[in-house]
């Protein structure tokens, strides 16, 4: 006779409740029933695993030792039949998601891992790259989901808005550029750490014109991780993605300069990532994927 796992379903709840009608109704059996599933697992095992106490039944050191391999065990079962039934739903498989690097780096590198563990009947993988190569992805159905900085051009794609990218300009906490004193001028004479990419650069630039900021002095680096500690250790300034350095504004590692007036805050950003996909593909598996990641239509 060989070990069921309704016999280890029922030792557990029985360990748990310390008391065989409880763990009985818990399962929808009867008494006899559970009693029965015990004492043959005892006869299985060659070990007793419950004494009659005062107070009910109290587990001996051979139940001890056995429910954490019980419980592993009862818990894969039910992983497995989680998944097939996830599989029926279309809820299950492989989810390619294509994202550029705001939104890949800072957001959803992030979130899927989370997903991923309430949903393991679904395999993700996260592709980072410029937005025409995410846009060709989806159109060829090599990525299920693309996340890019703009509309999509191609008109079979179906998109929202689901992030704003607002840019923000950042100093150290220790910079004098802190100070409220400090004039366009003063701006335009500092030094400003600039990203290698040309199209992350010729935004940032035209952010600072618009405010009458003109760079003179610059920097360029090719990562927004060298970038941000380049201002951190007070290099220069610097305007990136607010979604890159939020979590360092929070903490106070960097500080958010001329908030007041941030044309992005205040008349509300043009800068917004998209989500792009076809309408029919992958449609339950992807709004699972929307659902979990919290990834909607922004406001406004």
């Amino acid at each position: 006779m060989h070990i069921t796992l309704r016999q280890l379903e029922v030792f557990r709840e029985v360990f748990d409740r310390c008391n065989l009608s409880k763990a009985a109704a818990a399962l929808c059996v009867t008494t006899s029933a559970a009693s029965q599933s015990v004492k043959e697992l005892e006869r299985v095992l060659g070990a007793k695993l419950f004494i009659r106490t005062s107070t009910g039944l109290a587990p001996t050191d051979a139940a001890a030792a056995l429910l954490p391999l019980a419980t592993l065990v009862v818990n894969k079962s039910l992983e497995i039949e989680n998944i097939f039934r996830a599989r029926e739903k279309g809820l299950a498989g492989r989810l390619v998601v294509g994202a550029n690097r705001a939104c890949g780096i800072y957001i959803l590198s992030r979130r899927l891992p989370a997903f991923k563990r309430r949903h393991p009947a679904v395999d993700p993988a996260l592709i980072i790259d410029d937005n025409n190569v995410i846009e060709e992805g989806v159109c060829e159905n090599r990525l299920d989901v693309g996340f890019i900085s703009r509309p999509p051009r191609e008109a079979s794609l179906t998109s929202f808005a689901c992030f704003r990218d607002d840019f923000v300009m950042i100093a150290s906490p220790k910079s004098p550029y802190i100070s409220v004193e400090a004039t366009t001028g003063d701006f335009s004479l500092a030094t400003w750490v600039m990203d290698c990419e040309e199209s992350v650069r010729s935004a940032a630039m035209r952010w600072l014109r618009a405010q009458g900021i003109t760079v003179s002095s610059m920097l360029t680096m090719n990562t927004m991780g060298a970038i941000k500690r380049a201002v951190a250790t007070g290099l220069g300034l610097a305007v990136v993605p607010f979604l890159s350095v939020k979590e360092e504004i929070q903490r106070g590692d960097l500080v958010e300069l001329r908030k007041e007036v941030n044309p992005d805050r205040i008349n509300g950003s043009t800068r917004l990532i998209y989500a792009v996909y076809k309408k029919e593909h992958l449609s339950a598996l992807r709004e699972l994927f929307f659902q979990e990641c919290d990834i909607k239509p922004v406001e406004g």
